[in-house]
């Protein structure tokens, strides 16, 4: 029996040798691309519906330069992005994931806020879409929830995940949530968003299918929408009255015993909604901890044929098998205690690891200095600071508008 598996492991690693994936390199360059892209590309989109241009925006933007550039160049589309069924129970553990972990990125974020209010002594206007009737609230569903969830899961845990994915599989997840995150061109809400991309990437890590991000994207983005759905009515008569930011409304003349009987109640809330989300990750990965081996592998019990072996195998994995550690791996599931699920985890990505290089980190510095360039511009509109060689310079690359 052992045999015949390693037989077929071995024809699979063959087989695999000669797909074709996406590296570091590739991987930076779509990430710097995307971000000049999402920066300027409204100048070639001047349609005035804001829900329109930010679907169109995502799908010429973000979607189809990917598909492009891996169906020209051939490589393995299947695998690159993890087109892969998932067990169904995850369909119902990932959207309440996302909605227990809600309150967790909340308090990230107001953290985020309130550090920047300390040190600047208010914080940036947040820019909300207005969901006024249901009408528009399905647009936005399927504009903010559909199209952001296919669109940015097939770059970021399809082609930017697996390009860094040489580089072993927790230092793929660590760089993908960070870009993710800074992506979205906002430096009050990165933090939040950084640990949304991990939560989503661990995700489709364990479930070994992108289908499972783009649930748990999808799930993420509509509480937002529905969010917005039920305070946009309130907000227009805030802005009546002369409330145009609720982040810089003085809280001072609220009671101080209401102020502290509402944090009471909210830290409750807080402590509750975390409990339940440690119980429900204890869960999904019990459920999911048949999918993988370890790193870059999945359990020879889930896939037959060429799915031995998943997509994100490289080809330096086999040397690996034959010095001892991926028999360690393989012993493990006919049920060998000797060694852990997480140790096998470090074993395989220390394995298959590649060391950073060069080449893949000037990819990626592109997107990464314009991306700081709008933080700049941010951290001068927080000073107050309208003029100077910096402002000069960022109004020049259209990054700072003029009025």
């Amino acid at each position: 029996m052992e045999n015949n598996i390693n037989e077929k492991l071995v024809d699979s690693h063959s087989a695999e040798k000669n797909k074709k994936f996406p590296g570091p390199i590739a991987a930076g360059v779509f990430f710097s691309l995307t971000a000049i892209l999402l920066t300027y590309g409204g100048i070639f989109l001047p349609i005035e519906n804001d829900y329109l241009r930010s679907g169109l925006g995502e799908v010429l933007f973000v979607l189809v330069p990917a598909l492009i550039f891996l169906i020209i160049g051939r490589y393995d589309i299947k695998n690159t992005l993890q087109l892969r069924r998932t067990k169904p129970i995850n369909y119902l553990i990932v959207p309440l994931l996302m909605i227990f972990a809600l309150p967790i990125v909340a308090v990230v974020n107001a953290m985020s806020l309130g550090i920047i209010r300390l040190v600047f002594g208010r914080t940036l206007p947040i820019e909300q879409l207005k969901v006024l009737d249901v009408p528009t609230l399905f647009i936005a569903l399927l504009v903010v929830g559909v199209s952001a969830a296919v669109c940015e899961e097939t770059l970021f845990r399809g082609l930017i995940s697996k390009g860094y994915e040489k580089y072993g599989v927790i230092i793929s997840l660590f760089i993908t949530s960070i870009l993710f995150g800074i992506l979205h061109r906002d430096l009050q809400k990165s933090l939040g968003l950084i640990l949304i991309g991990g939560l989503i990437g661990f995700i489709v890590y364990k479930t070994k299918s992108i289908y499972t991000g783009m649930v748990a994207h999808f799930t993420n983005n509509a509480i937002v929408v529905f969010m917005l759905f039920s305070t946009s009515g309130k907000l227009e008569e805030m802005e009546k009255l002369g409330i145009t930011q609720l982040d810089n409304f003085d809280f001072s003349s609220i009671p101080r015993v209401i102020l502290i009987i509402s944090i009471i109640i909210y830290f409750m809330i807080f402590l509750g909604c975390t409990s339940v989300f440690a119980a429900l990750m204890y869960a999904f990965c019990r459920v999911n901890k048949d999918e993988i081996i370890s790193g870059n592998y999945t359990t020879i019990s889930n896939y037959t044929g060429e799915d031995y072996i998943s997509g994100s195998i490289l080809q330096n994995d086999l040397e690996a098998n034959s010095n001892g550690i991926g028999q360690a791996g393989y012993n493990s599931t006919q049920g060998d205690p000797a060694i852990s699920e997480i140790e096998q985890t470090f074993i395989y990505d220390k394995a298959s690891r590649k060391k950073l290089s060069l080449a893949g980190f000037i990819s990626v510095l592109p997107g990464l200095i314009l991306v700081f360039l709008i933080f700049a511009g941010q951290l001068l509109e927080l000073l107050n600071v309208d003029s100077g060689m910096l402002y000069d310079l960022l109004e020049a690359l259209w990054i700072i508008r003029p009025n």
